[in-house]
């Protein structure tokens, strides 16, 4: 949230259409509208609340129309989306085993 002044400002001047986020920080206590970037979809995944850190962002120029992608996975930090016949994802490898759990190499291997 303390970066997002900086974020908006770079997107505004590189133009990406895609921009992947790791890292976010943000909590389910944070709206999606404060977290918005004007002509972009955003799609977020964040940490439980009990555990700092983490969560991921994903923004898609909306001209692209992009869709969002959900997977079978259990794989904690992750969000996908479908823009055609491609798709695109983001996810966050976190090697805290008390936050992921010890299986969390097989599950990123499934998402994969």
């Amino acid at each position: 949230m303390n970066k997002l002044d900086v974020l908006a400002a770079m997107v505004s001047d590189l133009k990406p259409d895609i921009l992947g986020i790791t890292q976010s920080w943000a909590t389910y206590s944070m709206l999606d509208c404060e977290l918005q970037l004007a002509r972009y979809q955003m799609l977020r995944c964040d940490r439980p609340s009990e555990h700092r850190g983490g969560g991921v962002l994903l923004y898609v120029r909306s001209s692209l129309q992009p869709t969002e992608f959900h997977t079978k996975s259990q794989y904690g930090e992750h969000v996908w989306c479908q823009i055609g016949d491609l798709l695109v994802g983001v996810f966050y490898r976190s090697t805290n085993d008390a936050v992921v759990g010890g299986d969390n190499e097989l599950k990123l291997h499934q998402v994969l």
